[in-house]
């Protein structure tokens, strides 16, 4: 999988990196810890004149083996617009063939910044996107906290029609987990059952995205939720 991060801040301590990686190791992480995780692999091409293939192939040879510590290893690659065509083609066809534990993510201040062939094959994610907001629904508004199991359902077979809708959905209750996460730390509560359900929804995740049957998958991601209840 690859994601296509667009922001203008550059940087491996930006707030909406450090939110997409924890929603992909199913944890809180902190910038300092990053650099030295062994399932974080860096391409910093923000002050060199470009990245060429040469920084590419060193990268994919860092990502030929399986993740160490983590569920999923991932590969960072700040000021990706100076990714040469060259490279950018080289790199085409680790993005077709990377497995499910394998995750590229490209910062760029605009899609425009890269080739068309990169930018179909990536999921892009728009600062927006992640960033929290005043309005962001509250965890009781997703159906898998719904006890209504019928409802629930019926919901899911709804938008378990689209994968693309099915991802989105699951991303929105990831970021709401998050946000409730950061909170139960702040004021002191057991983060155990946060933790557990975000997991489960990665893991979800990453079976719709290998093209698993979408609507069995969140059918069991409810029922498995409504068992931490």
């Amino acid at each position: 999988m690859t994601y296509l991060l667009i922001t203008q801040e550059n940087s491996i301590e930006n707030e909406n990196i450090l939110k997409l990686i924890s929603m992909l190791w199913g944890r809180e992480v902190i910038p300092s810890n990053l650099r030295t995780n062994v399932d974080m692999h860096i391409l910093d091409g923000r002050d060199q004149n470009s990245i060429g293939i040469e920084m590419v192939k060193d990268l994919q040879e860092e990502m030929r083996y399986k993740p160490f510590k983590e569920s999923i290893q991932i590969a960072v690659i700040l000021g990706a617009k100076k990714l040469t065509h060259q490279a950018q083609n080289a790199f085409l066809k680790t993005l077709e063939e990377s497995s499910d534990a394998t995750v590229y993510i490209l910062l760029v201040n605009n899609e425009s910044d890269l080739l068309p062939t990169i930018v179909s094959r990536s999921r892009k994610i728009y600062t927006k996107v992640i960033k929290e907001n005043k309005d962001e629904k509250d965890i009781s508004s997703f159906c898998f906290e719904d006890s209504d199991l019928i409802k629930a359902f019926g919901l899911i077979e709804g938008f378990a029609k689209d994968k693309l809708k099915s991802l989105e959905y699951l991303d929105s209750y990831l970021q709401t987990l998050h946000s409730s996460f950061r909170k139960s730390i702040k004021d002191g509560k057991n983060i155990r059952r946060i933790t557990t359900k975000i997991s489960l929804v990665n893991t979800t995740k990453r079976q719709i995205e290998a093209n698993g049957n979408r609507r069995l998958l969140l059918e069991n991601l409810y029922l498995q939720i409504q068992e931490l209840r």
